[in-house]
């Protein structure tokens, strides 16, 4: 359904928007709203549901009628080629590289190996940051642990959580997004698991209250204003019918925090 910013829809300043129900309220649409502003555009957003690439269709269609200039695709997974008007996905921080990062963070504080908490199989970010976490590992010859899996909300990193408490062993977690490490911190800490006394987390997203967590989780922080900036970019180039920026990644910068504070392995 759309979702009227409260704009002039019939003007070329403004721009469509796909969403996910996961997308539709999250930073990487706020990061693309502070761009457009910059740039002078309105955005208006129309919703999908998360599993309906066949609504994409009809989203773009909507909005043709409401007179955009061009769409952005916030999923790429549903981006439709070709489409009727200038499209791109949005642009996105390399998650690969940031998962990397955040295991070898915990591989520099001396931990023999890294456990991790991912999302959910199919989604494409969980994915590339399983792949990074588990791909760092076996390139530094560390066992790999079976994947604890969540879907993104603090409630399943708090189950997660609960198993990881009570496994031999497990002195450093990598979680593939803060929520699920906010949940994990509750748990850890339910079990008498101090952090980061008896062991070291990482999360990503660099979520506003993560710098508030106890302890302060030690994060990824995507930029998501410089991907709104690159995904605007690439769209009015196509819009004017010029050559612009091929969409890309942005790198994520890790953030340390006091959950992963101490100068050698737990």
């Amino acid at each position: 359904m759309p979702l009227d910013d409260g704009s002039s829809l019939a003007h070329q300043g403004t721009l469509g928007v796909i969403a996910t129900g996961s997308t539709a309220s999250g930073p990487a649409l706020n990061g693309l709203r502070a761009a457009a502003r910059e740039r002078g555009y309105s955005l208006t957003v129309f919703s999908v549901p998360d599993h309906g690439g066949a609504a994409v269709p009809a989203a773009v269609a909507g909005l043709r009628l409401q007179g955009v200039a061009g769409i952005v695709v916030l999923d790429g997974r549903f981006a439709p080629d070709p489409a009727p008007l200038p499209l791109v996905p949005a642009a996105s921080t390399d998650q690969y590289a940031g998962a990397r990062r955040a295991t070898e963070h915990l591989l520099d504080l001396g931990h023999l190996t890294v456990w991790h908490l991912g999302g959910p199989e199919d989604g494409p970010a969980a994915r590339a940051r399983e792949r990074g976490w588990r791909e760092t590992l076996e390139r530094h010859g560390a066992e790999v642990p079976p994947v604890v899996r969540g879907d993104w909300s603090a409630k399943s990193g708090y189950r997660a959580g609960q198993s990881l408490a009570a496994e031999p062993g497990v002195r450093a977690v990598f979680s593939a997004n803060d929520h699920m490490a906010l949940g994990l911190l509750a748990a850890f800490a339910e079990a008498g698991m101090r952090v980061p006394r008896d062991a070291h987390v990482v999360g990503f997203d660099d979520v506003p209250e993560a710098a508030y967590y106890a302890p302060p989780l030690t994060t990824v922080r995507q930029d998501f204003v410089a991907a709104g900036r690159q995904t605007l970019a690439a769209l009015v180039a196509r819009i004017d019918g010029v050559a612009g920026p091929a969409r890309g990644t942005v790198e994520g910068e890790l953030v340390v925090r006091e959950s992963s504070r101490c100068l050698k392995a737990v």
